[in-house]
């Protein structure tokens, strides 16, 4: 079975059919070596040429990150976890969300324990040094081994609206 995917090399983005197998797909990624986009377009980071093949082998270590869209899983295997905030840089990419850990594990944990491709959630994510308006996805996975910079961030603090219910008068 194929399924759309969207990823992010260093220099450019690919989108195609890949055949994936049932399960996470973080489970299945962390399984290739190389992956296979069939009708793959391939967009430039730089110059923003566009190229469509119709097979693309792709080594998992080139890829930066992946866009999730479905796939979370069986609902009954989650496990309980803290998110953590945090900023990584991530080959050319800044990306900032949530990494999450097991209640009992050490604080950033999730960057070190986890298979290659790392989730992160409520992400955002641009290519360092540009105004560009940053890519926003409820799910991708990075690559652990192109992370080269790791921050906390600190957690907004909440303010209600003012025009709520719980809003100070």
């Amino acid at each position: 079975m194929r399924e759309p995917l969207v990823a992010w090399a260093g220099d450019c983005v690919v989108r195609g059919d890949v055949a994936l197998g049932d399960g996470r797909l973080s489970d299945q990624v962390n399984r290739f070596e190389v992956m296979t986009f069939f009708g793959a377009v391939v967009d430039s980071l730089d110059d923003g040429r566009r190229v469509a093949l119709d097979e693309l082998e792709v080594e998992r270590h080139e890829l930066h990150i992946i866009e999730v869209a479905g796939h979370r899983g069986d609902p009954a295997r989650r496990l309980r976890t803290v998110p953590e905030r945090v900023r990584l840089e991530v080959g050319p990419f800044d990306v900032t969300g949530y990494v999450h850990r097991a209640p009992s594990a050490a604080p950033l944990a999730a960057l070190s324990r986890w298979a290659r491709f790392v989730p992160v959630t409520d992400a955002e994510f641009r290519c360092a040094g540009r105004d560009d308006e940053p890519t926003r996805r409820e799910v991708v996975l990075v690559n652990r081994d192109r992370i080269s910079r790791v921050a906390e961030v600190a957690v907004p603090s909440f303010e209600p609206d003012p025009r709520s219910a719980d809003a100070p008068v």
